[in-house]
């Protein structure tokens, strides 16, 4: 059982942190081997000056006398003053760099003893080389006291925590005291905070020094009794004006307080999280992780009221793992995020019996791993096994610690066996639970793996909930996170998950992103040997319909049969044939568990079908203005024998051998009604109006049938070349023509895409490749910006250019290709895009 009494502060904030007696256990310093004469050594090479520094008549008399005797005889031959002058001189000199200056207490300590140590770094806090505010080093400067409320860059801190480090294990502090009182009495403020900080134990010092800091209102007088700090009652007298900001300035700084204070420090805390804006995450972090660190309350009420922040999620998450019992009676009726937390935990720690099945083996013994909060096993959804029994809690937990180690396109070893042996469905609500716990935290990039683990837990469900997050991620600069998204829904590698992963190809608008799908799609073509738009044929889902295109949901009272029309709108019908406007949802005498699970199916069935439509009515208008073809036998298998996509099919005119339509019980019709019988090797197209013998006839039999076409094929505007046009190279009639940026843009959905960035991602003409593997042409005036592409309302076109060379600031014309040369459909649809830019 945890602990719920016990402060739990991150070890990473230990090391830097200023320890107390009495305070949170730390292990006594390891001592600097030599630091004597690497000291020494130290400030034989930067303190060279040090008797012209001395002999300056700025430099304190007393500071003088004291560190005079040092050249000759070293640490050993003076008093503590005069170690802290030489001591000043080198941190003056070593200002901006890494040396590290815990070699002067181990030094001190170790010629001289505690108390001698104790008093130098007490002697240096109050030291100055130079004059106030100077930035660089200078030779020969003077060593001087420094100013009650002076602030500087506490080069000196490291060696008084040392000190102060070494003092906590000292087993009689009572020399150190007395010696420290003579230097409090004899001198300033920051030499007086300095021996408080060093035996934060004497509180009526602290009392005194809190006093002197609040008079003084700033400088580093201020950061010493704020480490110095010990009870709430210190705290409340300390003016939070001066030290607020300080508290929050390093995990050093906060877990020192939060060591001598503990949960008096709550309301500041709070109060700073509501104030400080979300730019400064690193800093509310800091505190969201203070916050969650006390076994206090009122500090876990603090996180719970900013929980909607990220940071304070996530901490809150920590603070309810370390605590569950806390957190479901403060968070009991609280909303949002809190509330959410609340019902999980109250449900995965409840203590109510559970039908514990037994673990597959890369789950079974071992201890439970440590894991975050926000990944706790116990407030996620319960894995139910295929054995029988649910996956107990701390095998559940091993299972997120073999999670944490998917990446992409790499399945943790041993999470096949574990897949094997557990219901999919709950083991995806599993995975998408982690998943949402990680988008709540503000997804971390330390932490992706929550989505990876997806492609091998994830199902369907999980591939219609992620695809849209992918989609949008980039627009917030997250285009590393849709790219890993991808990788999910290839690795689940369902038809479902890959026909979105076509979409993303197809659709999306950011190009990054539609490269790096096509990638993977081509990756995935290519282990199957097969081209792009072969795979794209054999992704299409059937949904589950029957041959028919129908599909039964059961009520259990009841039964109700769905298809779809031409247009592949739903249809629903009862069982006695009769057709209703929609699907009626489940009522009181349906079966509980049927019937919401039937009408679930059906509106994810809907949102699918829209999905699988677009995609298809795209593809099949690509293929039209290409000229890609089937063999009959994979149209056949593939467009006529889909239970969805032949409903698209029967809307068009196809040609082979010769022209025909697909008729309703799936034969092949000609013109003139005859069939259309068809080798199995023989190529079929989507006919293109150019290459049909007659359009008009068509027209008329599309008309008599009332078939409404998926998109302009028989009405479609067809353009052709004059002779001299024909002749030319380049095309003027568009030359100075004046249209919106936003439909040039639009082109893009049509297969056009914007130059390749330029100098400082200036893009100034758009192009669109050519069956042949040339590309056509247009220059656009002023262009567009990579990242501002909508920063000028109106573009200004150029002439059409047919290139087989690529197209560049400085155009190369070998290449150039006689505008008659190029494909009649081809150049029909350029024009047709052209002319189209400036319709109303």
């Amino acid at each position: 059982m945890r602990n719920e009494d016990s402060p739990v502060l991150p070890s990473s904030w230990l090391a830097g942190m200023y320890p107390r007696r009495g305070g949170t256990a730390v292990p006594p310093p390891a001592g600097v081997k030599d630091a004597v004469k690497k000291f020494e050594r130290l400030v034989a090479t930067k303190a060279g000056d040090l008797a012209e520094s001395l002999a300056r008549p700025e430099t304190d008399a007393e500071v003088r006398e004291a560190a005079e005797g040092f050249p000759a005889g070293g640490t050993a031959a003076v008093p503590p003053l005069g170690a802290a002058a030489v001591t000043a001189k080198v941190l003056r000199k070593l200002a901006g760099s890494r040396v590290d200056t815990a070699v002067v207490a181990d030094a001190w300590i170790a010629a001289r003893g505690p108390v001698f140590a104790a008093v130098a770094a007490a002697e240096l806090a109050g030291l100055r080389v130079g004059e106030p505010g100077t930035r660089f080093h200078q030779r020969h400067e003077p060593v001087s006291r420094r100013l009650p409320a002076e602030s500087g860059n506490l080069d000196w801190m490291p060696i008084l925590g040392r000190v102060r480090a070494h003092l906590v294990h000292e087993a009689d502090p009572s020399p150190v005291r007395a010696a420290l009182a003579a230097t409090r009495a004899a001198r300033g403020p920051l030499s007086q905070a300095a021996a408080a900080f060093l035996l934060p134990q004497c509180t009526d010092w602290v009392d005194e020094d809190v006093l002197v800091a609040n008079t003084a209102g700033k400088g580093d007088v201020v950061r010493l009794v704020l480490w110095s700090l010990g009870d709430g009652r210190q705290l409340d007298r300390f003016d939070p004006a001066y030290w607020r900001e300080h508290l929050i300035e390093s995990d050093a700084s906060l877990a020192t307080v939060l060591d001598g204070v503990g949960a008096a420090i709550v309301p500041v805390l709070g109060e700073r999280m509501g104030m400080l804006p979300s730019w400064r995450g690193d800093v509310l972090g800091r505190i969201a992780t203070a916050l969650a660190a006390l076994p206090d309350d009122d500090a876990f009420r603090a996180l719970a009221a900013h929980a909607a922040q990220p940071h304070a999620l996530l901490a809150l998450f920590d603070a309810a793992q370390r605590s569950p019992a806390r957190a479901v009676r403060l968070l009991e009726g609280a909303e949002g995020p809190a509330g959410a937390l609340c019902e999980a935990y109250a449900a995965g720690y409840s203590g109510a019996p559970e039908d514990s099945g037994e673990a597959p083996a890369p789950l079974d013994g071992g201890p439970a791993p440590d894991l975050p909060g926000w990944a706790d096993a116990a407030i996620l959804p319960r894995v139910r096994l295929l054995g029988g029994g649910v996956l107990p809690v701390d095998a559940a937990r091993r299972l997120v610690a073999l999670l944490s180690r998917s990446r992409a396109g790499a399945a943790p070893a041993g999470l096949a066996e574990v897949v094997a042996a557990c219901d999919r469905a709950s083991l995806a609500a599993f995975g998408w639970a982690l998943f949402q716990r990680w988008q709540s935290i503000g997804m971390p990039s330390g932490a992706t793996w929550a989505m990876h683990g997806l492609a091998w837990i994830g199902d369907d469900d999980v591939v219609r909930r992620l695809t849209p997050l992918i989609k949008v991620w980039p627009g917030t600069g997250g285009h590393q996170r849709s790219v890993a998204g991808l990788s999910v829904l290839t690795g689940l590698g369902t038809d479902v998950a890959l026909i979105h992963l076509n979409d993303v190809a197809e659709k999306v608008k950011f190009a990054g992103l539609r490269s790096s799908a096509r990638g993977m799609l081509h990756t995935v073509a290519s282990r199957l040997g097969l081209t792009g738009e072969q795979l794209a044929d054999r992704l299409v889902p059937d949904l589950g319909l029957d041959d028919s295109g129908g599909l039964v949901l059961d009520y259990g009272p009841r039964r109700f049969v769905v298809g779809f029309d031409d247009q592949l709108r739903p249809t629903v019908a009862d069982e006695a044939g009769k057709r209703l406007k929609s699907l009626p949802k489940p009522g009181a005498r349906d079966d509980a568990a049927l019937g919401p699970a039937a009408y679930q199916r059906f509106t994810a069935l809907k949102k699918d079908v829209r999905t699988l439509a677009g995609d298809q009515i795209g593809r099949f208008e690509r293929a039209m203005v290409t000229g890609r073809c089937w063999t009959a036998d994979e149209f056949a298998s593939f467009v006529v024998g889909h239970p969805l996509v032949r409903h698209i099919a029967r809307r068009l005119v196809w040609t082979s051998t010769v022209d025909f339509r697909v008729a309703e019980d799936g034969s092949y019709a000609g013109v003139d009604d005859d069939t259309v019988k068809l080798a199995g090797d023989a190529p079929v197209s989507v006919a293109h109006p150019l290459r049909l013998g007659d359009v008009a006839r068509w027209a008329e039999v599309f008309a008599d049938y009332e078939l409404l076409q998926p998109f302009p094929q028989l009405a479609r505007e067809t353009y052709a070349l004059t002779p001299e046009e024909a002749k030319a190279t380049g095309l003027t009639t568009f030359d100075g023509r004046v249209v919106p940026s936003g439909r040039v843009l639009g082109l893009e959905r049509l297969g056009w895409s914007r130059a390749a960035p330029q100098d400082n991602g200036h893009q100034p003409w758009i192009e669109r490749p050519l069956p042949d593997g040339a590309r056509a042409y247009v220059r656009v005036e002023p262009g567009f910006s990579i990242g501002r592409p909508g920063e000028h309302p109106e573009q200004t076109l150029h002439a059409l250019i047919v290139s087989r060379t690529r197209m560049g600031y400085w155009r190369n014309a070998t290449g150039d290709v006689e505008l008659g040369a190029v494909d009649a459909v081809a150049m029909s649809e350029l024009l047709r895009d052209l002319h189209g830019l400036s319709r109303p």
